[in-house]
């Protein structure tokens, strides 16, 4: 399901997005219009959300609707056609990582000029092919094309995660494992999360017959302490559902159908962001996307 999508120094420019970028949701629904082709987003302490771009720039949409455009520094080895494909962010640096960049690029906010980039002194991160990233509190974890995830210290060796390794750190940096269903075994139970060491930890609930869980994945850990999943389950291309769910203790506290990312092209159109709204990014006609935030409501 992944797909395939140091530096020279650049002066970032912070400028207005362009006219009618920050223009209202259509009618009933709720969100912001930002015009671009996206690949993914991040959400910060502040409430503000960064939109990575298909064209090396970062979009900022801030609590109340506006925007701001950052161009990006040039990157002294890029080929034509490499960029990146994720990004993550604290509210003080953005962090990138691409297919093509065995490194980590971070951004300082406050003094943009270019990227430092961290690049892991083991010999194997050399062949690397980066897709997504997240944060730890000493570093990141990234996700590579083959599906591994490894963490990532600054300056340190990479160490590899278990294989299934979930992207984002569970409570008090844990690691979550999600299998894939297995196509050869259609029967067995699907959607069973686990601890590090093979204990149960969640399993997302079974539809249905023909209905079947495609994949889990794990969003993050949000400030009312729930782990919040992204469930897609059907029997085939057209009756595909994806519903997000707020667990704690093993339990559904809460969960909500949303729509699913058609006439995308995004790495992670779904992020959980630090104020436990969960980012939503949709398709908006051919010059843009609907940026919405979606709240899980828990049981009173």
């Amino acid at each position: 399901m992944i797909k395939i999508l140091s530096v020279l120094l650049s002066v970032i420019l912070m400028v207005p997005a362009p006219a009618g970028a920050a223009k209202a949701a259509p009618a009933g629904t709720e969100g912001v219009f930002v015009a671009g082709k996206f690949l993914s987003v991040a959400g910060a302490p502040d409430g503000s959300a960064y939109l990575l771009g298909a064209d090396h720039r970062v979009v900022r949409v801030r609590p109340d609707g506006s925007q701001s455009v950052i161009a990006l520094p040039k990157i002294a080895e890029a080929k034509p056609g490499d960029r990146f494909c994720d990004l993550v962010t604290d509210g003080r640096t953005l962090a990138f990582c691409g297919f093509a960049f065995p490194v980590v690029f971070e951004l300082n906010l406050k003094n943009p000029r270019q990227f430092t980039t961290f690049r892991p002194p083991d010999q194997e991160a050399a062949s690397l092919h980066l897709l997504n990233i997240s944060r730890e509190a000493d570093g990141w974890r990234l996700r590579d094309a083959d599906g591994y995830v490894f963490r990532f210290r600054r300056d340190q060796p990479l160490q590899r995660l278990p294989r299934h390794a979930a992207l984002e750190a569970g409570p008090q940096g844990a690691t979550l494992l999600i299998p894939p269903p297995d196509p050869d075994k259609p029967r067995k139970r699907s959607g069973l999360v686990t601890k590090e060491d093979g204990s149960p930890f969640w399993a997302a609930p079974t539809p249905a017959a023909p209905r079947q869980v495609k994949s889990v994945e794990f969003l993050g850990y949000d400030a009312d302490q729930r782990s919040v999943f992204s469930v897609i389950t059907g029997s085939g291309e057209l009756d595909t559902v994806f519903t997000l769910y707020a667990v704690r203790g093993g339990r559904i506290d809460a969960s909500r159908e949303i729509p699913g990312p058609a006439g995308l092209t995004m790495q992670r159109p779904c992020r959980l962001a630090p104020d436990g709204t969960i980012l939503l990014v949709q398709a908006a006609g051919e010059n843009g996307v609907l940026l919405q935030r979606v709240r899980l409501e828990g049981k009173k």
